[in-house]
């Protein structure tokens, strides 16, 4: 079911004819006019309820009213308007002209020129609705007269937008028979306190008439949908090329076209079962209803044209592929070979050969429904060996979930050939690089592996931590399993070749499906990289070592001597989750400060526990139950990390997007910026119509969506398991430098292993404090200026060496992998040809390593 929040066409339509529906009536009220021609349907049974118990049948008394206004009831209430000395908010027309438009769209061009019924009451309705504009439209102009009540104008210019929301949440507790929150639903004084319905019939009906005119607004509701999912498939190709392009990553192009495909399949059903209630004598599905009435409308001939290879009537190509009555024609033909306990059989060219240089736009109709046909039929058996040999993959698409139930049903519906259309577009818009979201995928995948084996041989070098499970060095392995079995291997060809199915047919290529699934390989990535971001922050958490460097180089650049040192991946690692986050509020600026902060941040209560005659007590021992346990600031990818990670769709995705638009909207009152920057940014224009009216358009909030995960790249792709592994390395050597002073100032050993080795650090703040408290005892701080110690000194210059090589590592993998190139750290200053810093010389090779590259 579509969310209640997301509005399809057809449901703004209805509440915008509704809505000024309302407003007529009552302008027309406060006018002195007393309809009595409108009719009140049958009380609800809470109404007939609270009748039987004794209350007044005064309509008074009713909190609230329903209307049934034909279209003549809507030009009386506006000749009335149009003669009495009342204006006309702007905001008024913009909804009433947004339904006109709606309509015309939809219906005039599909309709054609033919002289039905169904067609005049269409053109019926838009005249008498543009007739009421035009009669209206001149009051717009008239300035209102004086009223102490009203509120003075604001200097600020409101968009033709901003007004209509403001007008529909004004009136949007009208549209509704219970109002969810009576609190914000009080009118104002000036206002009437009933709450008022009226529902627009486009004619006075009698009982011949009715199941026409029901046909008539169900045929217009279907059409709504066919705008809707037309709209969906130009935004899904515009997203594909822009990951052409490098524009937006593959993940991005992935999650958004499967959210789409999600609410694509609500409407749809919606819209089917209104259908089978309402015409359960038809045996047409809702497709050929459509394509039928349009042939008949148009006067042309049913006829194929199979003299080019076509299943229907090459005039009619404009509305069969409105309706999807090409992919419905390849899937049906599929179908019909599909035999139970018997798995299709793979032969190369059989239908014909796919040359991915040719120009499509130049092909004609009949050549593009061969192309469908080579490209969709070619690729459907991979999807009937997922159900055939039950192949659980790391997460599923809408597309490759919906073929394989196909695949076991043999039903053809129309979310079905919606969602292969959207395969077939992909396919289309990829053409000359078909192979380029594999790519990406593999190229990450053996990134992935790398990271993965350097952290494995790291492991070796230290004894197995008691605070770090086993389990989430199995789940590392288990990703690890799945780049190695799904994107290096091939585990299709693998089943193949045991069960010996190629013998009868010819094996297709190897990585058939995903080479040809660029959908699926997004999805995939998104699940292997989430995964990574996932584990990677617990072992963080668990080690507590990256933070505790934080601490560390925080204390060396406030020392004289290192105040130019800089680390890249360190700043960005603490922009990501927040300064007051790692530190307990902004940066300590001494040794003594530093110390507090990082006892409080590592649970250890007293400087006591290192002291020589305490050797039984407690050392720091991290355990992730702290209260600094790193959590994911990508908000909108962990909102889908349940679905495309854990395999549930209840707690995630596109349908509990509400969360964020919620949080959003909050953040956004509280932020203080410029009227001028927040209208230029899109976030500020969907959370105020958020808190306006608690809806939002499917388009807008897939654009929504597409910029947040553009901006979440980034962080989601941060290697955390490479800063544990040089944030150990670099604490090895700051260890071995100053072994001799930790013996001298410390229990020895005054580290248990090196799975502790993070406590180096509470041991040089330790020291760094003492010296800083014996110079001042001596008299050796001046005017306020602290000592820096020796120890801190001497861990400065190995961070320095140190991080010549390694200091920016993620921060320039970043920009080798990600298409969003702005840096994470707005200080850094990346070299462009302008800038007098060195160039940063970065490529696959450092990331992957010589094997991977080859």
């Amino acid at each position: 079911m579509l969310p209640e929040f997301l509005q399809s066409s057809y449901a703004r339509y209805k509440a915008d004819t509704n809505t000024f529906a309302i407003w007529l009536l009552e302008t027309a009220s406060r006018c002195g006019y007393r309809p009595s021609t409108l009719s009140a349907p049958v009380p609800t049974a809470k109404e007939g309820k609270s009748k039987r118990k004794g209350k007044s049948d005064d309509p008074d008394a009713d909190p609230s009213l329903h209307y049934r206004a034909t279209t003549k009831d809507l030009q009386k209430l506006a000749d009335v308007i149009a003669h009495s000395a009342l204006t006309v908010p702007k905001s008024v027309l913009i909804i009433a002209k947004r339904a006109i438009k709606l309509r015309k769209a939809v219906t005039s061009w599909f309709l054609g020129q033919g002289d039905s019924t169904n067609n005049r009451r269409h053109a019926h309705f838009i005249d008498v609705l543009e007739q009421i504009c035009d009669a209206l439209e001149w009051k717009i102009n008239t300035p209102p007269k004086p009223d102490a009540k009203q509120s003075l104008p604001t200097s600020e210019a409101h968009s033709d937008d901003a007004d209509a929301d403001r007008f529909v949440n004004k009136f949007a507790v009208l549209t509704v028979e219970e109002p969810q929150d009576t609190a914000q639903a009080q009118p104002t004084p000036a206002e009437s306190k009933k709450v008022v319905k009226v529902t627009v019939v486009e004619e006075e009906e009698d009982d011949n008439e009715a199941a026409d005119s029901h046909f008539s607004r169900l045929f217009f509701k279907t059409l709504c949908l066919l705008q809707d999912l037309n709209n969906m498939r130009k935004f899904i190709s515009v997203t594909w090329s822009e990951y052409r392009d490098k524009k937006i990553d593959l993940m991005n192009a992935a999650v958004v076209t499967d959210s789409a495909l999600q609410l694509a399949r609500d409407l749809v059903k919606e819209v089917e079962e209104d259908w089978r209630t309402s015409l359960t004598g038809e045996k047409d599905d809702v497709q050929t209803l459509v394509y039928n009435y349009a042939v008949l409308t148009r006067g042309m001939s049913a006829a194929p044209s199979t003299e080019i290879g076509l299943p229907y009537n090459r005039n009619m190509a404009d509305i069969a592929d409105w309706c999807y009555i090409p992919t419905k024609v390849l899937l049906e033909s599929f179908a019909s070979v599909l035999q139970d306990n018997h798995l299709p059989v793979f032969k190369k060219e059989y239908f014909g050969t796919y040359n991915l240089k040719a120009d499509r736009e130049r092909m004609s109709v009949g050549q593009k429904f061969s192309e469908d046909k080579i490209i969709l039929l070619s690729i459907l058996p991979e999807f009937c060996m997922l159900d055939t040999f039950q192949i659980q993959m790391p997460t599923e698409d809408t597309i490759t979930r919906g073929l394989t139930e196909f695949a076991k049903t043999k039903r053809v519906t129309m979310w079905l050939c919606f969602f292969s259309q959207i395969f077939l577009d992909v396919h289309h818009i990829m053409r000359y690089s078909t192979l380029g979201a594999f790519e990406d995928l593999r190229v990450s995948g053996l990134r992935i592996q790398k990271t993965i084996d350097d952290y494995l041989q790291l492991s070796t070098t230290h004894p197995q931590p008691k605070f770090w499970p086993k389990e989430s060095d199995e789940e590392i392995r288990n990703i690890g399993m799945t780049v190695k079995s799904w994107i290096i291997q091939d585990l299709f060809l693998d089943i193949r070749v045991r069960s010996g199915i190629d013998k009868v047919g010819s094996p297709p290529e190897k990585h058939a499906l995903l080479s040809q699934h660029a959908i699926l390989c997004g999805l995939f990535l998104f699940n292997l990289n989430t995964r990574m971001q996932f584990v990677g922050q617990q072992l963080v958490t668990q080690w507590y070592d990256v933070q505790q460097l934080a601490f560390l180089h925080n204390l060396v650049i406030n020392s004289p001597t290192h105040k130019d040192l800089r680390w890249h991946d360190m700043d960005a690692f603490i922009k990501i989750h927040g300064e007051s986050h790692i530190f307990i509020g902004s940066r300590p600026e001494n040794a003594k400060e530093s110390l507090n902060r990082l006892e409080l941040a590592t649970g250890i209560s007293s400087v006591a526990n290192f002291a020589r005659d305490s050797r039984s007590k407690r050392f720091h021992a991290p355990d992730g139950k702290a209260p600094r346990v790193l959590k994911p600031t990508t908000t909108v990818a962990n909102l889908f990390f349940t679905q495309y990670v854990g395999g549930s769709e209840k707690d995630g995705g596109i349908c509990h997007i509400d969360r964020v638009l919620d949080e959003l909207s909050q953040n956004s009152k509280l932020e203080s910026s410029s009227n001028e920057l927040r209208r230029a940014n899109p976030e500020f224009f969907i959370a105020r119509k958020w808190s306006n009216t608690h809806n939002i358009d499917t388009l807008h909030l897939l654009a929504f969506l597409k910029t947040k995960l553009f901006e979440e790249e980034p962080i989601i792709l941060y290697n955390y398991f490479g800063m544990h592994k040089r944030s150990v390395e670099l604490l090895r050597l700051i260890r071995d430098k100053e072994h001799h002073k930790f013996v001298q100032y410390f229990p020895s050993p005054y580290i248990p292993d090196d799975s502790f080795i993070s406590n180096i650090v509470i041991l040089i703040h330790h020291v760094a404090q003492g010296s800083a408290r014996n110079a001042r005892a001596m008299g050796l701080a001046s005017g306020g200026a602290e000592v820096m110690s020796r120890i801190v000194m001497s861990a400065g210059d190995v961070m320095r060496e140190y991080l010549k090589k390694n200091g920016d590592v993620a921060c320039k993998e970043l920009r080798v992998f990600c298409k969003n190139k702005k840096p994470i750290q707005d200080d850094v200053v990346y070299d462009t040809g302008k800038s007098d810093k060195p160039m940063y010389s970065f490529s696959l090779e450092d990331v992957l390593g010589p094997k991977g590259v080859a």
